[in-house]
């Protein structure tokens, strides 16, 4: 990234992901989704917001840098463009969206994951840059559920329905859904030239 303001951006597109995420977590806690060890606030650990907080704004530096890898090849105009605050919150309130009905539905882990996933693919064929998007799912659904599953070895975090490596198996399709809510926080919030 070029400049300073870019850094701030990213840092705020970072603190807005991680609050909306925290909450959301607190809704798995709620609601028996998952439990963590050593509790401090609302049943929730105490690394819970900084980790969401650095894991935004990794994915946000990691975005910028792909697209920018890939515009050429890809052809991405849209995607490696500002964007629009309306896209970014109706893309972060689907994906909060989501997150809640994952709480609510975890006990049904198989349908739960159906539902993400053909919901992702519906969501994929109706938007622009669907090959780029899908990517970009891939890496945060593989590489999230990654990282939750090594917090879940270290016994960081427990989920109720542990069935890949410590993860239920939906929590990638939840991941599928966020390259949505990344995409159009970094267009609005990073890539926005006001």
């Amino acid at each position: 990234m070029k400049n300073y303001s870019s850094w701030i951006s990213v840092c705020l597109l970072g603190l807005l992901a991680a609050s909306v995420a925290t909450f959301c977590d607190a809704i798995h806690v709620v609601t028996g989704t998952l439990s963590y060890p050593q509790p401090l606030w609302f049943g929730q650990a105490a690394w819970v917001f900084p980790l969401f907080f650095l894991a935004f704004v990794s994915m946000a530096v990691a975005y910028i840098a792909l697209a920018k890898t890939l515009a050429g090849p890809l052809g991405l105009e849209l995607s490696s463009s500002p964007g629009s605050y309306r896209q970014m919150v109706e893309a972060i309130l689907t994906f909060a969206f989501c997150y809640l009905l994952s709480g609510f539905g975890n006990e049904s882990p198989q349908f739960l994951g159906w539902v993400f996933y053909a919901g992702f693919l519906f969501r994929l064929l109706f938007t622009y840059e669907r090959a780029f998007l899908a990517l970009l799912a891939l890496l945060l659904a593989v590489g999230g559920m990654l990282v939750e599953g090594g917090l879940g070895a270290l016994s960081m975090v427990a989920y109720r329905e542990p069935e890949i490596f410590h993860v239920p198996w939906w929590l990638g399709g939840l991941y599928a859904h966020g390259a949505f809510a990344l995409r159009e926080g970094v267009r609005a919030l990073v890539l926005r030239k006001d």
